[in-house]
């Protein structure tokens, strides 16, 4: 394993949603010998990759990693608009709202705006999770073409998908009608599916001069909500996203 395979593995495993990891953790989840672990997050700290905490000896993303992942994430005049509801909607609710958009069959997450709710569900900026699996992800898929769609998962129904969690769709069928559903409703919901124990509602804008998608969720941990407080976490997100449509012109929002 050359240098930059193994660097490469370990920014796999923050980006996958670890926010600190030890040697240890990372010679078990990478299969690698400790020495070699050991090493490895060494010189990633030597070269501003990674910081590690005095008194738990684990470590984080560094400064280095922070910066390039902002340069490459600016904000765009479309990001900034949907910041707004954001607030908008992490302030009315408490809760933690996101921002992200869709590479290829991945979310990726662009901002995070924390709740007031003592308890949070937080992934941080640049975290990628695959978009079958959640509500994020549906309501980014939905606003796609179909020939769109077909680009990325191909024509084949029975094409098995990815192994997310529990009612997530198990083949490509599976996840058209899902699509299908969300694009209809304007809104796609998931509860205890690719991330158990966590709850999200979703909705997303495409601005039309560009053709940019962004998604926008609110996140909770399921048992704080009901059927009823779903319901309007849902009218909520569903009135804040269809305003900032009509202000974008997107045809999406204006029936």
């Amino acid at each position: 394993m050359s240098i930059l395979d193994g660097v490469q593995r370990v920014l796999g495993l923050y980006a996958e949603g670890a926010a600190e990891l030890s040697f240890t953790d990372v010679a078990a989840r990478l299969a690698m010998p400790k020495s070699t672990a050991s090493r490895l997050l060494n010189q990633m700290q030597h070269y501003g990759m990674l910081d590690q905490d005095a008194a738990t000896r684990r470590y984080r993303p560094g400064a280095l990693l922070a910066q390039a992942v902002r340069a490459g994430m600016a904000a765009t005049p479309l990001d900034e608009a949907c910041r707004a509801v954001l607030a908008r909607l992490s302030d009315d609710s408490g809760l933690t709202a996101y921002l992200s958009t869709l590479n290829q069959r991945e979310t990726v997450v662009l901002q995070r705006l924390n709740g007031s709710h003592p308890v949070q569900v937080l992934s941080p900026p640049g975290s990628r999770r695959n978009a079958s699996g959640t509500a994020m992800g549906r309501a980014l898929l939905s606003r796609l073409s179909e020939a769109e769609f077909q680009a990325l998962y191909g024509t084949d129904a029975a094409q098995p998908l990815p192994m997310e969690g529990r009612d997530c769709p198990a083949t490509v069928g599976d996840l058209a009608r899902l699509v299908a559903q969300t694009r209809a409703d304007h809104c796609g919901v998931a509860i205890d599916q690719a991330m158990p124990g966590i709850g999200a509602v979703a909705a997303a804008v495409r601005d039309p001069a560009t053709g940019e998608l962004r998604g926008l969720c609110l996140s909770f941990v399921s048992f704080q909500a009901d059927a009823a407080r779903v319901a309007r976490l849902r009218e909520s997100v569903l009135q804040q996203v269809a305003a900032l449509g009509r202000a974008l012109n997107d045809p999406y929002w204006s029936t």
